[in-house]
């Protein structure tokens, strides 16, 4: 009896250990303040096995917009639609092949440099307990710039500072008119106001007005190939003062109808 109780322990130990029970690994679609279109995170690690789900809706976010989900598996150029924001909230794919998962959104600048794109380096290894992205457009974070350059120059005196306070422009209004749309804005200080719509990523139309402190209205012209089709734009606008400081980029939705 003893010797077998030896034999059966000898047995397991030398069975092959198994692997970590798989676990789903998530990906939150993101449209920052700045109107970056980026994944959060973009990049991450998994074990053959996990599931990584894509969250394409951000509830609350007032700057999302429409997103689609592709993913690449290792080796290959041919990526496979997982979904989009307006058919489903998320969209998930086991990654049961060791190699690097490339994931896009093909409405903004797919795999190209820059795009929203993103990769999932999968392994026999657990790389530990998935991380939950949480909704980042509620603490307003922002992507690191990868050709950022570390500051390491001094902070001026209060006599080589001269004017560094940024104007302040409130937008009141954003509508649509006959050509384009119209911004109506309120400045404290004589100011260079810029208004520019955008379709997705792509800036279509820009117009620059120098105006005066109070409320003033400034519009924007549509290209004329785009005024006989109806669209949703965003419009940006922003004051720029005498010494080129900017406002904060205020933004709206706006319904064009020809």
């Amino acid at each position: 009896m003893k010797r077998a109780l030896l034999a059966a322990l000898a047995v397991l130990a030398l069975a092959p250990a198994t692997a970590d029970a798989a676990v789903t690994r998530f990906v939150q679609a993101y449209d920052t303040p700045t109107f970056k279109t980026v994944w959060w995170p973009s990049s991450l690690s998994a074990q053959t096995g996990d599931t990584v789900t894509w969250r394409l809706t951000q509830p609350g976010n007032t700057n999302a917009a429409v997103h689609d989900i592709w993913l690449v598996p290792p080796g290959s150029t041919t990526g496979t639609r997982l979904g989009a924001s307006y058919e489903v909230a998320t969209a998930s794919a086991v990654l049961d092949t060791a190699g690097a998962y490339q994931f896009y959104c093909s409405i903004h600048g797919g795999l190209t440099p820059g795009g929203m794109n993103g990769v999932v380096n999968v392994g026999a290894a657990d790389p530990g307990a998935p991380v939950d992205p949480g909704k980042p457009w509620e603490t307003g974070e922002e992507p690191a710039d990868p050709n950022a350059l570390p500051n390491d120059t001094k902070a001026p005196t209060v006599f080589e500072e001269g004017d560094n306070i940024a104007p302040t422009l409130t937008l009141l209004k954003a509508t649509p008119t006959d050509k384009g749309a119209k911004a109506r804005v309120e400045v404290a200080e004589p100011v260079t106001v810029t208004v520019r719509l955008k379709k997705g990523k792509k800036i279509v139309a820009t117009k620059q007005a120098a105006v005066e402190p109070g409320k003033v209205n400034v519009s924007v012209a549509l290209p004329k190939r785009l005024r006989d089709t109806a669209a949703r734009y965003r419009l940006q606008v922003w004051a720029t003062d005498g010494v080129d400081l900017d406002s904060p980029i205020a933004a709206a939705w706006v319904e064009f109808k020809p």
